[in-house]
């Protein structure tokens, strides 16, 4: 009998620590998905079209650099569009967006042989969270 008790205290033991050890296991994983449905907004004040096409994050947290897949946009000057994103791996660090877009050469061709960069401002990113960039 006495064996079945010690047995069955220890038992009760590893219960409450799995239950224990579970719970932060959780909360881990809550923080990290904090940076969820960011919003995106670009506005092209170049005073030509752009063509965007590639979209990157930089966080800070971890000190990494992250990317999203895009398709490549065209935006008119004057024009803004707007993505939706789950920026994975972000966990409530500071964090900015940068975008890279190409201008159009004398010929009407895109200039593929050049890039230009755009920053969104550094923020806590937290669910939610709208990122703007404009485009100069």
């Amino acid at each position: 009998m006495k064996l079945f008790a010690t047995a069955a205290a220890a038992a009760t033991v590893f219960a409450i620590a799995g239950i224990a050890s579970v719970a932060p296991m959780n909360e881990a994983e809550a923080a990290f998905d904090r940076c969820k449905n960011v919003n995106i907004s670009v506005q092209n004040n170049t005073g030509a079209p752009i063509q965007v096409y590639d979209l990157d994050y930089r966080d800070l947290g971890s000190n990494r650099w992250r990317s999203e897949n895009i398709s490549n946009r065209v935006i008119s000057h004057g024009g803004s569009y707007k993505w939706k994103r789950n920026l994975e791996g972000v966990n409530n660090a500071k964090t900015y967006i940068r975008v890279q877009f190409r201008k159009l050469k004398s010929n009407g061709k895109w200039d593929r042989l050049k890039t230009w960069y755009a920053n969104s401002n550094t923020v806590t990113c937290t669910k939610g969270k709208t990122f703007r960039i404009s485009f100069r």
